[in-house]
């Protein structure tokens, strides 16, 4: 009967996919961010517009970053979770790819390049 899942062992995969995510991750989010501050971007972020008129910006961005280093850290924690079978490396990959992404379409929300303004 034949496996649905090469079983042998990816223990270095298993090691180097969260830690290298848990060092890259940030720092692309990081420079993605510092790129997007050379624009013209004077004032507060963009997704504090609507805010602004209750004096509530500063809780609009941490609520928004919290929610995003939520979601990212608990795809880093899965990471973990995964075992360490050479069959879910792909598994892995991806789910740290979505981790950072999730990191790095922070700064893209606080500075809202999406909108037409």
């Amino acid at each position: 009967m034949g496996r649905l899942v090469d079983r042998h062992r990816d223990l270095a995969g298993w090691l180097v996919t969260p830690l290298f995510t848990l060092v890259a991750a940030p720092v692309l989010a990081c420079l993605v961010g510092v790129l997007g501050s050379l624009g013209d971007h004077n004032g507060p972020p963009a997704l504090c517009k609507e805010a602004m008129a209750e004096n509530m910006c500063e809780e609009t961005s941490l609520g928004v970053v919290g929610v995003h280093v939520v979601i990212s850290g608990v795809m880093w924690l899965l990471l973990w979770v995964i075992p360490w079978w050479r069959g879910l490396r792909t598994l892995r990959v991806l789910l740290a790819l979505a981790a950072t992404v999730v990191l790095v379409l922070l700064p893209v929300r606080m500075f809202n390049w999406f909108s037409q303004t």
